[in-house]
């Protein structure tokens, strides 16, 4: 036998050996996935787009805890133990998230909520903690009392504009407390980037480009190309991410060599300029966070108060116990004001901004509760439903702040029971600035004003129905309201916030 001849053979036995060992692995996977079995679930030829999370929780009733569409690969739990054990206690298995087609076209690849579990990731996301963990979120207090008292007063000057208003604050503060700029929603900068979260909302929804969907094929055809238009819209969203990036950042960078001003994003930028990308990004993926979650959340709590009366009222009798009528509440009061503590994780646990959040994605096969989880799968947490369940929370489905007041563990107990904020390693980055934020405007608007129905001609109240959107955002639908200053003292007092330079 020559030496090629043999080396040929030994190199085929070298193939054939890998080959059956990889048979014989993939039988053996094939075996241990056959054991168990898949989690139960209904088959579905499309899912569903409106209202899902109340869908899933139907779903839950009759299939349990864990429910999986083979069809789509997609598990979905409604209960917050079986989240928890999946997206944290094994964060190893269940922290990616699947980049979709459209999402990766409109630059999705760049923002850290929707980017893969990857080293990219873990360097992105060192960046956005150096920022915005606990121990720094102080720095942006100056900024949020400007920006939450200029929102006081703008519900004084234009009641009837309260939506806009909100818009504003939480667009504002992002651009304020990052770059240090006051840019209000009407600025062109504003506008392009609420189309952005606009395009993104629509990319994250399986069937928001059916049409790429069904034909992927379709990405390598010119854009003027009839069923194309997905690719428009992409090629401009990824434009204007770029835009968005770069033109405050270049500003506050501008600012701080020149000694106009200094800010966050400015100083991290000098203090790490290798990072200049990843600090971009982070500015973006602050606003495209904030400007819908935020608003959101300030939304739903203004509605909730114009509902329920009571509750605002004692709110309001707190804070006039506890920190008096002749100044605004201060991040210092926060732990003296049990019930306004109670509202603000209220609204939270009732109308969180993203009821579904942000699917996790598996990176290998996982077995949990004896049934098989496949590589790959897209697991759904339903905050929604978890925030509803009826063995953890008396009547669900009202509005009781009391409910924390009469825990065991109080209305202070940790942000990560906040489950609005995301699971595991996934967890919203900004969520200490995003909870801040929040509760200031809570007692601030509780401390200033009294809200509720509207009335008509007549002097009747116009009925608020409390309806929300029903797609990947949730926020109240525009409804009628009454906001009014609780008092004279009040009013001067919010007015005067402009000649301290707040």
């Amino acid at each position: 036998m020559s030496y090629g001849t043999s080396a040929l053979l030994f190199a085929s036995l070298g193939v054939a050996a890998v080959a059956s060992v990889a048979f014989f692995r993939i039988r053996r996977n094939q075996s241990n996935a056959a054991k168990t079995s898949y989690p139960p679930g209904p088959k579905v030829a499309n899912m569903p787009l409106l209202d899902a999370w109340v869908t899933y929780r139907e779903w839950g009733n009759v299939y349990g805890n864990l429910i999986y569409l083979p069809e789509w690969n997609v598990l979905i739990t409604n209960n917050a133990e079986v989240a928890i054990d999946l997206l944290e206690k094994r964060a190893r298995i269940y922290s990616d998230r699947a980049m979709s087609p459209i999402m990766k076209l409109c630059g999705g690849e760049n923002l850290l909520s929707v980017e893969r579990y990857s080293e990219k990731w873990r360097r992105d996301r060192r960046v956005f903690q150096q920022t915005f963990r606990q121990a720094a979120v102080s720095n942006f207090y100056p900024a949020q009392y400007y920006k939450v008292h200029e929102f006081l007063r703008n519900l004084i000057y234009k009641p009837g504009d309260s939506p806009a208003h909100i818009q504003g604050l939480s667009q504002g503060l992002v651009y304020k407390s990052l770059y240090g700029l006051d840019i209000t929603p009407e600025d062109d900068l504003a506008k392009k980037a609420t189309g952005i979260v606009e395009t993104f909302a629509r990319a994250l929804i399986s069937g928001g480009f059916p049409t790429y969907e069904w034909f992927p094929w379709l990405v390598y055809l010119p854009s003027w190309f009839p069923g194309c238009e997905f690719k428009r819209v992409a090629i401009e969203c990824g434009r204007v991410v770029e835009e968005v990036d770069t033109i405050p950042f270049d500003i506050a960078v501008e600012n701080l060599k020149n000694g106009i001003s200094t800010s966050p994003i400015a100083e991290l930028a000098a203090q790490r300029p290798q990072d200049f990308k990843e600090i971009k990004a982070m500015g973006t993926m602050s606003f495209i966070a904030a400007t819908d979650t935020t608003m959101s959340s300030i939304s739903s709590f203004m509605l909730a108060m114009c509902m329920h009366p009571d509750a605002q009222a004692k709110a309001q009798e707190e804070i006039d116990r506890v920190v008096g009528k002749d100044r605004l509440p201060t991040f210092e009061d926060r732990r003296s004001l049990p019930y306004v503590e109670a509202v603000y994780r209220e609204v939270m646990r009732l109308d969180p901004p993203i009821p579904l959040g942000f699917p996790h994605t598996s990176t290998e096969d996982d077995f949990y509760c004896g049934y098989h989880i496949p590589k790959g799968c897209s697991v759904v947490a339903n905050i929604w439903a978890m925030n509803r369940d009826p063995n953890v929370y008396a009547d669900p489905d009202k509005f009781l702040p009391e409910r924390y007041l009469n825990s065991s563990t109080g209305p202070f107990e940790s942000i990560d029971n906040i489950y609005a904020y995301g699971f595991g390693r996934r967890v919203c980055a900004g969520r200490y600035m995003a909870d801040n934020t929040v509760w200031l405007t809570v007692a601030s608007v509780l401390a200033a004003f009294t809200l509720g129905k509207a009335k008509d001609e007549n002097g009747n109240e116009i009925d608020i129905t409390g309806e929300m959107t029903d797609l990947f955002f949730r926020h109240p639908k525009p409804y009628q309201s009454s906001i009014t200053p609780r008092s004279h003292l009040a009013e001067e007092l919010v007015l005067a916030t402009v000649d301290h330079g707040n």
